[in-house]
């Protein structure tokens, strides 16, 4: 719509004219349209603005880390810090921007893709600093960590009966791996065994028996759902 008088566009919420200030008036075919207008035709999807906000990420670390390699070669003529810089970037960016990228990631593997990078980073790590602990010790822990994560996006995305069962035996196992864990911390550090881990087991046991228990008494099992909206 322009106006009469001088022909500059006019947006639809205006009465008056911004540049000569005429009076703006509409039509009853013109009010309607203006009224059904409410909202755009067309909304940004989610996955489009994820994808915009990915772009601008992407750009962004490569800028830092090409910042960061710079810095390095012009002031050491080497790497030096700047390898654990770039590696932090990559974590990052394997744990929050790549998923942006996709409309719908499965879990599972997103875990292990960041597990991955993890890894790799502390390998870096491991290398750079002369240490003998990456694979007695910080790769078994990421392991564990990551089959404990990735039962439990199970339990809770997959899993729809026997949830009970299911989440008690994931807690069980949880407190066995914490005894795998001192066991690595052990072989690897010379540290003594059973320091902590026992209380983990005792305390994992416990609760996951009392699931197991909640998946076979029909009672508690139903108190356990209208208490915690299961």
């Amino acid at each position: 719509m322009y106006c009469v008088k001088c022909g500059v566009k006019l947006s639809d919420d205006l009465t008056v004219c911004p540049l000569c200030q005429t009076k703006i008036y509409y039509n009853e075919e013109q009010i309607k349209a203006i009224k059904e207008k409410k909202y755009p035709e067309t909304m940004p999807t989610r996955s489009n603005a994820n994808r915009s906000l990915a772009s601008i990420l992407t750009m962004l670390s490569l800028l830092t880390i090409s910042i960061i390699l710079i810095l390095c070669y012009q002031v050491y003529d080497e790497i030096r810090w700047g390898g654990y810089a770039v590696f932090s970037v990559g974590v990052f960016y394997c744990v929050f921007v790549l998923p942006l990228w996709f409309k719908k990631i499965n879990p599972i593997i997103s875990v292990l893709i960041n597990h991955t990078a993890i890894s790799l980073f502390l390998l870096y790590i491991n290398l750079k600093t002369g240490g003998d602990w990456f694979l007695s010790f910080a790769l078994p822990l990421n392991i564990i960590i990551c089959v404990n994560v990735i039962l439990a996006i199970i339990l809770i995305k997959y899993v729809s009966k026997g949830r009970y069962f299911f989440a008690g035996g994931i807690i069980i196992l949880i407190g066995l791996s914490s005894m795998l864990i001192e066991f690595f911390q052990h072989l690897t550090f010379d540290t003594k065994m059973f320091v902590w881990s026992l209380y983990v087991v005792v305390c994992c046991g416990i609760f996951g028996i009392f699931l197991i228990l909640a998946g076979i008494i029909k009672p508690l099992k139903n108190y356990l759902n209208k208490r915690f909206f299961i």
